[in-house]
C-alpha cells in the first residue's frame, strides 16, 4: 500500500513512531511542516532538537495537488493519511485527491470541536480516544476506528536493572491544565521519595526503567502514551482508571499494572508495592511482556493498514 503520510514532524509524537512502523509494512512518503526552533523553545522541547527531521516533501503552500507533483514518477497514493500531533496546517484541495483520505486524531476528548471541524474532509477517522468513536459516528461519520497509543520497544524499552527512584513521574505539570495531577504528585512528595524530570525519548525510558513505581494521572480520562511507555520499561505502573478509556480492556488490573481510584488508595498502594518488591516486580514484568506482545506501534500500524486495505477493496 502506498501511503502519503502527513503530519507536523516532532520526534516524540505518535506520528513519528507510526511513520517508522508503517515503513516496515507500506511504501510511505511523508509531507508536512517541521517543528521550528521557536516552537521547541516555546514548548520547552530543546532537549529533542537534534532528533528533529524534515519530511521528504516539506510543506510550502499547503496545496496537496502541488505536493503530489513532487513524488517520484509513477507513484500514486492509495491513502492520504494525516496524523494529529497537536499542530494543524492547511491541506488545500484534499477533496480532489483520488485516494482514501484518512486521519488519526489523538486527543479528541480534549479538542473534539476542533477535531470535528478538521476531519470533515476525510473518509476514514481513527481516534486514540475510545469514546470518540461514538462521538464521531453521532456526527455522521461511518468509518471510525479506535487505535490506542502504544510503545516503541527500541526507544521505550527496558534500560538496565538498577532501580534508583522509589516513585517517578515524567510529563507535564500544569496546575491550570491538570490541577489534580499536580496535587497528587505534591501529596506523594510529602510521603515518599519522588523523582520528577522533564525529559523525552531514551532519557525518559531511562528514568522509567530506574524507578520502582511510575505514577500516572490522565487528563480528562484519556488513555495516554505514558501508560504504554512505562510498561515497556519494565517498571510497575501506578495509574488512575481513566474510565471508559479502554485501559481495563487492554490490561488486567493487579496483574499488568496497578490502578488507584481515590487519593487514599494511591498512597496505600504506593506503600504496599514499595514494601513488597517481589510482588511489584512480578507485575512490572507481566506488564512489560503484555505491552511488547500486543501494544507496540508495529501492532498499531498493522491495524491501520489492515483497515485501510479492507476499505480500499470495497471502493468501486
Amino acid at each position: 500500500m502506498k501511503i502519503f503520510l502527513t503530519y507536523a514532524s516532532n520526534p516524540q509524537t505518535t506520528a513519528f513512531y507510526l511513520e517508522k512502523a508503517m515503513r516496515e509494512l507500506s511504501d510511505v512518503i511523508t509531507y508536512g511542516p517541521t517543528i521550528s526552533e521557536e516552537t521547541l523553545k516555546k514548548w520547552d522541547l530543546m532537549a529533542i532538537a537534534e532528533k528533529v527531521k524534515a519530511h521528504q516533501i516539506p510543506l510550502t503552500d499547503g496545496d496537496i495537488i502541488n505536493a503530489l507533483k513532487l513524488v517520484p514518477s509513477g507513484w500514486a497514493p492509495d491513502v492520504l493519511l494525516f496524523i494529529d500531533t497537536g499542530f494543524f496546517f492547511p491541506l488545500i484541495n484534499i477533496s480532489t485527491v483520488n485516494c482514501i483520505k484518512a486521519c488519526y486524531m489523538i486527543d479528541s476528548h480534549i479538542n473534539f470541536k476542533r477535531h470535528l471541524d478538521f476531519v470533515k474532509s476525510f473518509d476514514v477517522v481513527f481516534t486514540g480516544h475510545k469514546p470518540a468513536v461514538e462521538m464521531f459516528k453521532e456526527e455522521g461519520f461511518n468509518d471510525v476506528f479506535w487505535i490506542p497509543p502504544a510503545c516503541d520497544p527500541e526507544i521505550h524499552g527496558k534500560k538496565g536493572e538498577e532501580k534508583w527512584y522509589d516513585i517517578s513521574f515524567v510529563g507535564s505539570l500544569n496546575a491550570n491544565f491538570n490541577p489534580e495531577r499536580v496535587h497528587l504528585l505534591n501529596e506523594l512528595k510529602q510521603r515518599f521519595h519522588v523523582h520528577y524530570e522533564r525529559c523525552f525519548l531514551e532519557r525518559m525510558a531511562e528514568v522509567f526503567s530506574q524507578s520502582k513505581i511510575v505514577f500516572n494521572k490522565s487528563i480528562m480520562n484519556g488513555l495516554n502514551m505514558r501508560v504504554f511507555e512505562v510498561l515497556a520499561s519494565g517498571s510497575m505502573l501506578l495509574t488512575d482508571e481513566s474510565k471508559e478509556s479502554g485501559l481495563t480492556e487492554l490490561f488486567q488490573e493487579q496483574r499488568d499494572l496497578v490502578i488507584y481510584r481515590t487519593e487514599d488508595e494511591l498512597f496505600e498502594l504506593a506503600y504496599h508495592y514499595l514494601k513488597y518488591g517481589e510482588e511489584r516486580e512480578k507485575i512490572a514484568e507481566a506488564g512489560r511482556k503484555k505491552v511488547l506482545k500486543e501494544h507496540t506501534y508495529h501492532h498499531r500500524a498493522r491495524d491501520i493498514v489492515e483497515v485501510l486495505s479492507t476499505i480500499k477493496k470495497k471502493k468501486p
